[in-house]
């Protein structure tokens, strides 16, 4: 990774790190879906609620390090990236990252304060189909930037 950046610049580095970021997220997320949210389900009585509650306490912890890279590296590209990220792929960036934020904060976060209040069948199946919006985000944003490797490899 350092003898691509160092050969194609210091926006090649910037194209990486929001690689990371992205994948990381997109790690983080998938794990939510696939593992997390639907185990909370199989708790017993007022174990899904302390679970949720110790859930939303870390979730932003371990989300917003790979999100604000990703957020930051995204209007970076559009601002100065190299010729390799068209201005289109860093603004379809910065437009997922804008709707899997209004949906993790708007519709999501209100999901998981509710579980951690009281379980809800309807509450948790919104959620997972929420969190299925975002993960299939996140994902497509993964793949713009697989992509972007790709060309800068090029």
């Amino acid at each position: 990774m350092t003898q691509l950046a160092a050969t194609r610049g210091p926006g090649a580095g910037l194209v990486l790190l929001q690689t990371l970021a992205v994948l990381y997220t997109t790690g983080f997320v998938w794990t939510l879906q696939l593992m997390d949210y639907p185990m909370v389900a199989r708790m017993r009585d007022g174990a899904s609620e302390s679970y949720m509650a110790a859930h939303n306490n870390m979730f932003w912890k371990v989300l917003a390090p790979g999100l604000l890279v990703a957020g930051v590296t995204s209007v970076l590209l559009a601002l100065v990236g190299p010729p390799t990220v068209p201005l289109w792929a860093a603004l379809v960036m910065i437009g997922l990252l804008i709707t899997i934020m209004v949906l993790s904060g708007a519709v999501a976060t209100p999901d998981r304060d509710s579980l951690a209040a009281h379980f809800s069948t309807p509450v948790h199946a919104h959620l997972l189909r929420v969190s299925w919006v975002r993960t299939t985000l996140f994902t497509v944003w993964s793949g713009l930037d697989a992509w972007l490797i790709w060309r800068l490899m090029r």
